[in-house]
C-alpha cells in the first residue's frame, strides 16, 4: 500500500481478518481515487485479481452513465463526508452490475488520507424487488380490471377495500364503503342466511360458499348477484381476510321472474277467464282439450269424449252452425269465431265463444283445427252489468249536486248535466256539439282557461277554488279531470260558501285580536282539559312561568308548576263542586323558583252541563308578597323601636338622678378610695346612657350628634370586642396607621357599622379564619370618583374589612345592601345590617363597596371624609371651668319620676337656685299659675302622665306668652319633642343629663338678664 493510503500494520489482526473475511466487497483507494488494495469479495465481483487493477481509477467500474455520481461520491468521502448510494456498475467482463456504494474516508476531516469503499452487490434483490412489484402491477391489474365485482372485508365484515367493478355494481365509492360492512349493503330479507354463511366459514366449517343474494345500491335499488367468499388466512392459519366475487345477475333473475309470471299469469289468466285449447284432426276428426274446457263442460270422468259426442252438447241450431264452420275451416282454412250455447255433462246451460282457425303443415296443407274455447258466462253478466252501470252513471250524473260536463280535444261540450245546465243558464241541447270559449267568451284569457289548457296537455287534475264569473253574477269552484277523450269538468256554485268563509275569516280576525288581547294581559291566562292538560297558554304565562307555550302545551300542569299538589288539588275540587275558585296559591317557575299567584278559576261546561276545561286566570303576587313580608317586617322592627323607646325613657329616669347624684357627690371632699367608687359609680352611669342612645339611635334612626371622633381609638374599641365576643378559631388583624385626621360623626353609630361588618365576616367563616382591618387615608380625585356617584373629591378615609369566608356570586352580590334581603335560615336574619350601615354611611357623607368571590372571601371598602376643621378637632383638651352658678332665681321642676325631680332641685339649690316642684302637667300649670312672678324658666319633661310635656307648654304659653320653657326628654327625636318645638320651644336637655349640660344651658338662658 502507498504510504498516502489508508494503512494498518500487523498489529492490527482484527481489522485485516474484518477486511479480508467481509463477505461484500471492499476496495481502498487514494483520495484521487485509485485503487490501492481491495479484498476477495471486491475480486470476485470484478472477474479479476487486485494486482492487476491496483493503480487504476475505480471510476473503470462504473457504469459510464453513472460516473459522474461516483466521482461525486468519493469527492464528497475525500473531504471527510461519508455517503451512501445505489448505482449501477460493470464487472470485468463489462457486464452490468447494480450495486450500493459506501464511501467511508480514512483520517481527520481535512487530512483524509484514503477511502475505503464497500460494493454491495443488489442485481438480485433488485430484480426480485422488480418482479414483486411486476407481480403487484400485475395483480392490482388484474384486481382494477376485473369483470367481476371483487371486495376485500376483514373478519368483522367490515369493507377494506373492493375494485371498480363491485363499486360500479353497489354504487358506492371506496372511502364510502369503507365505512360500511357487508350487511349494511345486503338487503334485510338476505341478511340472516348471509351471516350464518358466514359465521360457518369463520368456524372453519366450510373453506368457501357460493350464495345468491340481492345488493342494496347507494341510490336505493337492489340487484341480484351470484358471491363466492373464501377465507384469507395468515401463516399461522388465524382467519385474516373475507374475499368475495360478485356477479350481476340482476338480467337473469328478471328474465326468470318474467318467464315464471308470464306462465302464471297464462295459467291464471286460463283459470281465470275459463278459456281452454283445443285441436281436431282433419283425418280422423280425433279431437283434444285442455284441462280448462274439462271444467268448463263439467266433465269428471277419465276418458276424453268423441268430437260427436261434444257435437251432441249444442242445441241442434248452434250444433248445425258450429258443423258448418268446422267443415268450412277444414275445406279451406277460413277461420271462424262463434258465440253458442252448450248443455254441460253436468246439465248447466251456458254460453260460449268457440274459436277456431286451420291448422297447416310445412307445405301449407290443411291437417286440422286448433281453437279456443271459452265460457263467456261472466263476460255476458258484465255486458250487462256495464249496460247498467252505464244506465246508473248517466242517471247519477243527472241526479248529483254537483254540476258536471265532458268536452272533446277539440273544446266540444259531449256531455252536459241537468245541474251543469241550471248553473250555466243554457239548454243542453244548446250547448252539446257546440265548443266551450265560443259559449262563454268571457272565461278566455282567464284562470278557467289556463287551467283547461293544463289539463288537456297532460298536467293532471287542475283546481280552480274561487271563479268569479261577473255575467252570470256567480262564483264557482271547479275540479278538472283529463281524459284520453278530453275533459271532465265539475263545477259548484260557491258564492254563498266564500260569504260564509269570509265572515268566518272576519270572525276568526276578531278571535286573533282576542288572542291578541290575552297575550297582552299583564295576568297569566291558561286552559287546561279535566285530565289537566294545558290547552291553551298566553304570553303572560310564558313571562310569568318561563314556559314558552310550545314547551308547556299538553304537559300536565301539576308536574309543570305544582312542587307540592296539594293546594291544587284542594282548588280543583273546589272548582268541579262550585264551578269557580279565587285564592292563592303556592308554584315554581321553568328556574325552580318560588312562584306566589293569586288564582281565578272557572270550571267551562259543554252544551250538555259536563266539565269540559278549567280557564284560570292567575295573578303574579310573588313581589306584593315579597313587600308586604318587608312591611311586616318594618311594622315588627317599628314596634320594637317603640317599646326601646319606652324602655329607653325609663332608663333615662332611672340614669338622670345617678349621674346628677355622683357629680354633687364629686364636688364634695372624699378620701381617694371613695372618690374611685365615685367616679366607677359615675363612669357606669354614663356608660348605660351611652348603651340608652345607642338602643334608640338603632330602633328609632335618631341622628345622634356629630364630634370629631379618634379614629383609632375606635378601631382598638372594635378590637377589643372581636376578641372578647367572635369565636377563638378567628385571628384578627388590625393595621392601623401612627397619625390619622379625626373624623367627624356619631361615635356610636360608627361603632355599629365596624361591629355590623366584623359580624358579617364572622358569619362567612364559620369553620374560622382571618379577618382583617386596615385604615389609611386617600385622597380622591375626579376621575376615581366618576365610577362612584355618591362620593365627591377630597380627602378620606379608607377603612378595608376582609375575611377568608365563602364569599358571594354575583346574584347574591348585587343585592347585599338591600333591606331585608339575606342569605341566612328563616329566623337568623333580618337583612337589615349591611342596610343600616350603609344609610349611616351615606348620612356621614361616606360610601360602602363590596368585593366577592365564591369561595375566596369578601372585601367591604369603607369610604369616610376627613373632619375638614383639623385644627379644631385636634386642639388640646382644657381644664373644665368651674360650674356656673344661679342667683336666686326660681326653677320650675316638672317631673312624674321623684328621683329625678329631687335630685334636680338639690342640684339646682346647691348652685344657687330656687327650685318648685310638679309632678305632672297639670299640677305644673297650677303651681305657675300661683307663682308666676317668682318663676324665671321651667324645665318640663316631655313625657308624663295626665298632661304630657306639649300640653303642658300649650297650657303655660296661653298663661303666659313669655314664659321660658327647657324640654328634657330621653328621646331626641320624638315627636312630643317635636310638637314642643313647633309651640315655640326652643331649649332641650337630653336625659340623662349631667349637672354641667344642666347648668350651662340654664346659665345660657337666664345670663342676658343678670
Amino acid at each position: 500500500m502507498s504510504e498516502s493510503g489508508p494503512q494498518w500494520t500487523d498489529e492490527d489482526p482484527p481489522c485485516e481478518v474484518l477486511f479480508t473475511g467481509h463477505p461484500d466487497p471492499i476496495v481502498a483507494t487514494d483520495p484521487a481515487g485509485r485503487l490501492l488494495r481491495a479484498n476477495p469479495a471486491f475480486e470476485r465481483l470484478v472477474g479479476c485479481p487486485v494486482e492487476e487493477l491496483r493503480g487504476d481509477s475505480s471510476l473503470r467500474f462504473a457504469h459510464p452513465d453513472d460516473a459522474s455520481r461516483v466521482d461525486a461520491g468519493l469527492e464528497r468521502a475525500a473531504a471527510g463526508d461519508t455517503d451512501s448510494y445505489d448505482v449501477r456498475g460493470l464487472d470485468a467482463h463489462g457486464s452490468p452490475l447494480l450495486v450500493r456504494l459506501t464511501h467511508v474516508p480514512v483520517g481527520a476531516p481535512g487530512a483524509v488520507t484514503g477511502v475505503f469503499t464497500i460494493a454491495r452487490d443488489i442485481s438480485e434483490r433488485a430484480a426480485a424487488e422488480r418482479a414483486l412489484a411486476d407481480s403487484e402491477r400485475r395483480y392490482r391489474g388484474l384486481f382494477e380490471g376485473s369483470g367481476p365485482g371483487i371486495a376485500i372485508t376483514d373478519v368483522d365484515g367490515r369493507f377494506i377495500e373492493a375494485n371498480p367493478a363491485f363499486l360500479a355494481m353497489i354504487g358506492y365509492a371506496q372511502e364510502e364503503l369503507r365505512e360500511l360492512d357487508f350487511l349494511g349493503v345486503t338487503h334485510p330479507d338476505d341478511r340472516e342466511a348471509n351471516r350464518r354463511e358466514i359465521a360457518a366459514l369463520l368456524a372453519g366449517e366450510r373453506p368457501w360458499f357460493v350464495l345468491e343474494k340481492r345488493y342494496l345500491r347507494k341510490d336505493g335499488d337492489v340487484i341480484w348477484a351470484r358471491v363466492s367468499v373464501s377465507l384469507v388466512r395468515d401463516e399461522h392459519g388465524r382467519p385474516l381476510h373475507v374475499a368475495a366475487t360478485a356477479e350481476d345477475i340482476t338480467a337473469a333473475r328478471c328474465a326468470e321472474e318474467r318467464l315464471h309470471r308470464s306462465e302464471s299469469l297464462r295459467r291464471l289468466a286460463g283459470e281465470l277467464a275459463l278459456i281452454g285449447g283445443w285441436s281436431l284432426d282433419a283425418t280422423d276428426h280425433h279431437q283434444e282439450w285442455s284441462e280448462e274446457i274439462f271444467r268448463v263442460l263439467d266433465h269428471t270422468g277419465d276418458a276424453e269424449p268423441t268430437f260427436e259426442e261434444a257435437l251432441r252438447l249444442y242445441p241442434a241450431l248452434d250444433r248445425e252452425r258450429l258443423e258448418a264452420a268446422i267443415a268450412t275451416c277444414l275445406e279451406d282454412g277460413t277461420p271462424f269465431d262463434l258465440e253458442l250455447e252448450v248443455v254441460t255433462f253436468a246439465g248447466r246451460r251456458i254460453p260460449v265463444r268457440a274459436i277456431g282457425e286451420a291448422d297447416r303443415d310445412t307445405r301449407g296443407r290443411i291437417r286440422g283445427i286448433i281453437g279456443a274455447f271459452q265460457d263467456i258466462s261472466d263476460l255476458r253478466r258484465a255486458s250487462r252489468a256495464a249496460e247498467e252501470a252505464a244506465r246508473r252513471l248517466t242517471t247519477t250524473l243527472e241526479s248529483m249536486t254537483d254540476a258536471f260536463f265532458t268536452l272533446d280535444r277539440d273544446w266540444r261540450f259531449t256531455f252536459v248535466n241537468q245541474r251543469a245546465a241550471e248553473l250555466l243558464r243554457r239548454d243542453r241541447a244548446d250547448l252539446l256539439g257546440r265548443t266551450i270559449w265560443e259559449e262563454f267568451p268571457d272565461a278566455v284569457g282567464g284562470a278557467v282557461e289556463a287551467a283547461f289548457a293544463r289539463a288537456m296537455q297532460g298536467e293532471g287534475t287542475q283546481v280552480v277554488e274561487e271563479y268569479d264569473y261577473p255575467p252570470l253574477g256567480a262564483c264557482f269552484r271547479i275540479h278538472t279531470y283529463p281524459s284520453d277523450q278530453g275533459l271532465a269538468v265539475y263545477f259548484r256554485d260557491v258564492t254563498s260558501e266564500r260569504a260564509s268563509r269570509l265572515a268566518l275569516e272576519e270572525r276568526e280576525t276578531v278571535l286573533r285580536r282576542q288572542a291578541d288581547l290575552l297575550d297582552a294581559a299583564q295576568d297569566a291566562i291558561l286552559v287546561r282539559d279535566v285530565s289537566h292538560r294545558i290547552t291553551y297558554w298566553n304570553r303572560s304565562a310564558e313571562r310569568i312561568y318561563g314556559y314558552p307555550a310550545e314547551e308547556a302545551l299538553g304537559a300536565d300542569i301539576r308536574e309543570l308548576l305544582f312542587e307540592d299538589p296539594f293546594g291544587f288539588d284542594a282548588a280543583t275540587a273546589a272548582v268541579f263542586e262550585h264551578g269557580h275558585w279565587s285564592g292563592e296559591l303556592a308554584q315554581r317557575n321553568r328556574a325552580g323558583d318560588p312562584v306566589t299567584v293569586h288564582g281565578r278559576w272557572t270550571l267551562v261546561q259543554d252544551d250538555a252541563g259536563r266539565p269540559e276545561a278549567v280557564l284560570a286566570i292567575n295573578t303574579d303576587v310573588t313581589e306584593q308578597k315579597r313587600v308586604e313580608q318587608q312591611l311586616l317586617r318594618a311594622q315588627r322592627m317599628e314596634s320594637l323601636g317603640t317599646l326601646a323607646g319606652g324602655i329607653a325613657h325609663d332608663l333615662n329616669n332611672v340614669l338622670s338622678p345617678v349621674l346628677l347624684a355622683t357629680e354633687l357627690l364629686q364636688l364634695e371632699e372624699r378620701t381617694a378610695e371613695q372618690a374611685a367608687l365615685v367616679d366607677t359609680i359615675a363612669s357606669s352611669a354614663r356608660r348605660g346612657a351611652d348603651l340608652v342612645n345607642q338602643v334608640l339611635s338603632f330602633a328609632r334612626g335618631a341622628e345622634g350628634e356629630r364630634t370629631p371622633i379618634e379614629l383609632a381609638t375606635l378601631l382598638a374599641d372594635i378590637r377589643t370586642i372581636v376578641r372578647d365576643t367572635f369565636p377563638k378559631d378567628i385571628r384578627l388583624t388590625l393595621e392601623v396607621p401612627d397619625q390619622l385626621g379625626m373624623l367627624l360623626g356619631d361615635s356610636t353609630q360608627m361603632q355599629q357599622v365596624l361591629l355590623n361588618l366584623a359580624v358579617n365576616a364572622r358569619d362567612a367563616m364559620p369553620d374560622g379564619g382571618e379577618l382583617s382591618i386596615t385604615a389609611s387615608e386617600v385622597t380622591l380625585d375626579d376621575q376615581y370618583v366618576a365610577a362612584m356617584p355618591e362620593a365627591e373629591p377630597g380627602e378620606y378615609f379608607l377603612i378595608e374589612i376582609e375575611d377568608e369566608g365563602t364569599g358571594m356570586p354575583p346574584e347574591v352580590r348585587d343585592r347585599v345592601f338591600e333591606p331585608f334581603f339575606t342569605t341566612k335560615p328563616h329566623g337568623v336574619g333580618t337583612g337589615l345590617g349591611l342596610s343600616t350601615a350603609a344609610a349611616i354611611v351615606r348620612s356621614h357623607g361616606g360610601s360602602l363597596h363590596v368585593y366577592s368571590e365564591v369561595d375566596r372571601g369578601s372585601r367591604f371598602r369603607l369610604y369616610l371624609p376627613v373632619a375638614r376643621d383639623e385644627p379644631t378637632a385636634r386642639r388640646p383638651s382644657r381644664p373644665a371651668p368651674d360650674l356656673p352658678r344661679g342667683d336666686g332665681e326660681t326653677v320650675l321642676v316638672v317631673d312624674d319620676e321623684a328621683a329625678v325631680r329631687e335630685m334636680t332641685c338639690q342640684t339646682l339649690r346647691t348652685h344657687g337656685y330656687h327650685t318648685l316642684e310638679a309632678a305632672d302637667g297639670a299640677e305644673a300649670v297650677a303651681r305657675y299659675a300661683e307663682h308666676r312672678d317668682r318663676i324665671a324658666i321651667v324645665l318640663t319633661d316631655m313625657m308624663m302622665p295626665v298632661m304630657d310635656g306639649p300640653a303642658t307648654i300649650r297650657a303655660l304659653r296661653n298663661l303666659d306668652p313669655e314664659v321660658r320653657v327647657i324640654g328634657a326628654s330621653g328621646l331626641h327625636g320624638n315627636g312630643k319633642v317635636a310638637l314642643a318645638a313647633r309651640a315655640g320651644v326652643e331649649h332641650f336637655l337630653p336625659k340623662p343629663y349631667s349637672v354641667r349640660g344642666l347648668l350651662d344651658l340654664l346659665a345660657d338662658i337666664l345670663g342676658a338678664d343678670r
